[in-house]
């Protein structure tokens, strides 16, 4: 009987497993979607996209609480958007660049720019 409910429940551990597939990080719609290419050994050199981020948050939080990070080890991402310098923050639709801004920049370097893309979108839904 020991055995029996062994099997069991080895069964179902092994069936809830599934295997891991990448989420690519811009959407099939036409939606804006913001990516924040961020390198984990230097987070210091990001406090200025981390301040502009919260605060566009209040403006455009759906935007801002569905952006894609992109850590440094994920080097096809960071070919297919030639990357050159961390960190680097990116707004893409339909696999078309927008707005890119790369490196150490203050933080009214990042709001005015993504606010003016981020802007576009929510006028032309209106």
């Amino acid at each position: 009987m020991k055995a029996y409910t062994l099997i069991i429940l080895s069964f179902f551990i092994l069936s809830s497993c599934s295997s891991y597939k990448a989420q690519p990080p811009i959407p099939e719609s036409d939606e804006k979607q913001i990516i924040f290419f961020s390198d984990e050994n230097n987070l210091r050199n990001e406090t200025s996209y981390y301040d502009a981020l919260l605060e566009l948050k209040n403006k455009f939080p759906t935007e801002i609480e569905n952006m894609k990070v992109v850590s440094s080890d994920e080097n096809r991402l960071y070919t297919k958007y030639q990357i050159e310098q961390y960190p680097s923050l990116l707004i893409v639709q339909q696999d078309k660049i927008l707005q890119k801004i790369e490196g150490n920049v203050d933080k009214d370097e990042i709001i005015t720019p993504l606010e003016n893309v981020l802007s576009s979108s929510t006028s032309s839904k209106k």
